[in-house]
This record gives C-alpha cells, sequence and structure tokens, in this order.
C-alpha cells in the first residue's frame, strides 16, 4: 500500500481510503442493501490487514448506525494512532433553525454524536457534508474552528459544494484566523 499526506496536512493516509455508507443497519435510513455488523466487522479488518489506513463515514448513514459498526471494528482491531477517521456532518435542520440553534452550536452537537457513535476522542478530519444554504457560512466555519481549538478535531473537510464556495470559506477563515479546510470530497477527490 501507498501512503501519502493529505494535502497540506500530516495525517499519512493510504492511497485507497475506505467508503463506509454501505455498512449500517439496514432497517434504519435510507438505504436498504447495507451490511450488517457482522459483515462490516470482516470487511474493515480485511482493509486493515491491506494496508488501509483511512476509513470514512457520516453521521447520516443508516441513522448513526455505520459510525458505530466501524468505530467498533475499528477500535477492537488497531490501534488508535494506526488509523485515520474521517466522518461527516449535514446542515442545520428545520427544528434546529426553528428552535433557533446556531451554526456554532450544530457543529458541536453534530461532533459530539459522532464521537459517541464511533467511541472515539478526536477525529482525524471532520466533513461539511453539504453546504447550508440556511445558516451563515461564518457561522460554521468558527463553530469548525471551535471544534478544532478544542482538541476533538484534527483537520477539517468539505464535500458536495461549488469551487467558489470551498474559496470563499477558506478565504474567510484566512481573513479571521481560522481553520481552514485541507480537503473538498467531490465526484473526483483531490485534497487542497
Amino acid at each position: 500500500m501507498n501512503y501519502v499526506n493529505l494535502g497540506k496536512s500530516n495525517l499519512k493516509v493510504s492511497r485507497i481510503c475506505m467508503g463506509c455508507m454501505g455498512f449500517g443497519n439496514s432497517a434504519t435510513g435510507q438505504h436498504s442493501w447495507t451490511v450488517d455488523e457482522a459483515q462490516t466487522r470482516e470487511i474493515i479488518r480485511h482493509g486493515l490487514e491491506s494496508g488501509i489506513n483511512f476509513f470514512d463515514t457520516a453521521i447520516v448513514y443508516q441513522n448513526g448506525t455505520s459510525e458505530q459498526f466501524v468505530g467498533k471494528a475499528l477500535r477492537d482491531f488497531a490501534k488508535r494512532e494506526d488509523y485515520i477517521i474521517a466522518t461527516k456532518f449535514t446542515p442545520r435542520t428545520q427544528e434546529e433553525i426553528d428552535a433557533k440553534i446556531s451554526g456554532q452550536q450544530h457543529v458541536a452537537n453534530y461532533l459530539d454524536q459522532s464521537l459517541k457513535n464511533l467511541g472515539m476522542k478526536y477525529i482525524d478530519l471532520y466533513i461539511y457534508h453539504m453546504w447550508d444554504y440556511h445558516t451563515p457560512m461564518e457561522e460554521i466555519m468558527e463553530g469548525l474552528h471551535n471544534v478544532v481549538k478544542s482538541g476533538k478535531v484534527r483537520y477539517i473537510g468539505i464535500s458536495n459544494c461549488f469551487a467558489w464556495q470551498l474559496a470563499k470559506a477558506n478565504f474567510y477563515a484566512r481573513e479571521h484566523h481560522l481553520t481552514e479546510f485541507i480537503s473538498m470530497q467531490g465526484h473526483y477527490n483531490r485534497p487542497v
């Protein structure tokens, strides 16, 4: 297996990242084709034995059961310093907006739930799953900076956005001495 640094970070990742959207309880969430915990464990174990050290999941994959299955398997089969975990959070829900939960609090709440699901103390790469058109970008960027400062997240990334959105967010972060995105996950993945 070949390993590279992810973007300008010091995350040394395998050239192959294991996407974990196919793991989770098929009775919950949006997909009926996901594999159960036993199959998830076997696939992750085989991936680790093959040299894969980079795993990507999301809080919304099968209502958090992907994070739960992946986290337990990684904790059972590897030392925490031997793998890189990425997970993603989605935009604020209408219920959060109605309850006046800020973008900063939304980021913190979702992170805490992901950490609980994964059974981990920190996430290597926390990814903004898709642009939130109902929340000021500044609130999201400040929320992400806060979780990095707290030590619960090492780096941040973004996915499913336009290039101008990534540029705008990183420009804002740079101008306000906040954490910048180090990766963009899109149809053609390439670190920034």
